[in-house]
């Protein structure tokens, strides 16, 4: 079953189609075996949007079952984030950096969670950075450092990063940084 589970994620299958198959594949594996794990794994990442609290309850279960795993931390670290709970989001990135220091979206979901919920830009700026050095052009990535840099005092090489690494112009990087320069801070520390 893991087997189909597995072809069936990398082929894309629908979500609905994906959430039966490792719904049954939970049901009918052994208890705390690394097929099970590996089925909670993939339902949490896949529910973690919709049903965050149930995604941290399956990456919890892995992380007990099976030790630490980033992808685990990973999600926890999503659902921690939409549920408010910002400095277990924290732990838990910053948990998933140090199992996996060069994953990019661990590093820009820490860096980001950094500026944005701790009021910490320059603190944002190395995770963002890194995260960039692997996806030098990936716009959440990009735009989440323009942010910290523009937060951290560095409007002109927020401007200058959104121009080289997303093309935008020069008009449309000022329009972005100004609107940022107006929004309140909010800090959950």
């Amino acid at each position: 079953m893991v087997s189909d589970v597995s072809w069936a994620i990398s082929r894309g299958l629908p979500k609905r189609d994906l959430l039966a198959m490792l719904k049954r594949l939970i049901a009918t594996a052994t208890p705390g075996s690394p097929e099970q794990s590996f089925a909670k794994l993939e339902l949490s990442e896949l529910i973690v949007g919709d049903e965050p609290f149930r995604a941290a309850r399956l990456a919890l279960d892995v992380l007990k079952e099976e030790g630490p795993e980033p992808r685990a931390f990973g999600v926890l670290g999503i659902a921690h984030s939409l549920l408010g709970h910002f400095r277990a989001a924290r732990r838990a990135y910053e948990r998933a950096v140090e199992l996996e220091p060069e994953h990019p979206a661990y590093r820009h979901n820490l860096g980001h969670l950094l500026d944005i919920a701790f009021d910490r830009p320059r603190e944002a700026l190395r995770h963002l950075a890194a995260a960039r050095r692997v996806r030098p052009s990936e716009p959440a990535i990009v735009t989440s450092e323009a942010h910290a840099l523009t937060r951290a005092g560095q409007t002109a090489r927020a401007v200058q990063l959104l121009e080289r690494a997303l093309g935008w112009s020069r008009a449309e990087a000022e329009s972005r940084v100004e609107s940022w320069l107006k929004a309140p801070a909010a800090t959950h520390e």
